[in-house]
């Protein structure tokens, strides 16, 4: 996907998350719950208004289902525009919910640094820090730019139901209803919570191979053990550690 102003990586989430400037980190095994948090605390979220205005606030920290937010991305049309001496104020609208006020400070020392103001009727992407003051909810930017293509509207859309698929917390497997109608996928369903239930017993930090996967699972063929491991991923139940061919659980606290 592409990643300007701080996004996503490039790479699809097959198999793990991508590392990138400002995009989201690597799930390295944690030590325990605490540092699991403060890794996602640090990550660029992308987001609708309408999350960030209905997520759920204790003191400074936001969360939007289980995701812990603090920079976010949010792409809309800018309604409104002021500029003052020391920032310039959007209100940015992606039909979501209201416009989300957005600021964005200036740098009047350092004349290198571009204060162009962004009229309204322009598409944008903003990256910036979520903020309340008074109850009053706002993107303190540190990015702004206008889209340069509209197809980034759509892919922001995506980034966000796959980050936020991704970031929650993974409930226990449910085998799509589909399956009994694909008859690719009606011999693997039997085989994904076992496959699964070996990942998330692998107590070691690079995870467990598919080739151990299939030393365990004598009976599976290695092609029906990646296929599982494929579909696994896909879903968001276990990512790849040191290479493409080890697995950890995402729901695995060790």
């Amino acid at each position: 996907m592409w990643n300007q102003g701080g996004s996503y990586g490039e790479s699809n989430m097959g198999g793990g998350y991508s590392q990138s400037p400002g995009g989201f980190a690597s799930p390295a095994p944690s030590q325990g719950g605490e540092k699991k948090a403060r890794q996602r605390a640090q990550q660029i979220v992308p987001c609708t208004v309408s999350q960030l205005m209905s997520a759920a606030q204790a003191e400074d920290v936001f969360k939007v289902g289980e995701v812990e937010v603090a920079q976010v991305t949010i792409v809309g049309i800018i309604r409104t525009t002021d500029k003052s001496m020391t920032n310039i104020q959007y209100k940015v609208d992606d039909m979501t919910g209201a416009p989300m006020d957005v600021k964005q400070w200036v740098d009047t020392e350092d004349p290198s640094v571009d204060s162009t103001v962004i009229p309204p009727g322009t598409y944008v992407k903003v990256s910036g820090n979520l903020r309340s003051f008074q109850n009053h909810r706002s993107v303190v930017a540190f990015n702004v730019r206008p889209l340069e293509d509209m197809n980034e509207i759509t892919s922001h859309m995506l980034e966000v139901v796959q980050a936020h698929m991704l970031l929650n917390k993974p409930q226990p497997i449910r085998v799509r209803t589909s399956f009994t109608h694909d008859k690719k996928h009606q011999g693997l369903k039997k085989h994904l919570p076992n496959v699964l239930s070996l990942i998330r017993s692998c107590p070691d930090a690079q995870g467990i191979s598919t080739q151990d996967l299939k030393q365990s699972l004598s009976g599976m063929s290695l092609a029906v053990i990646k296929q599982a491991v494929e579909f696994l991923s896909n879903e968001g139940h276990i990512f790849s550690t040191i290479d493409e061919d080890h697995f950890k659980s995402t729901d695995n606290d060790d």
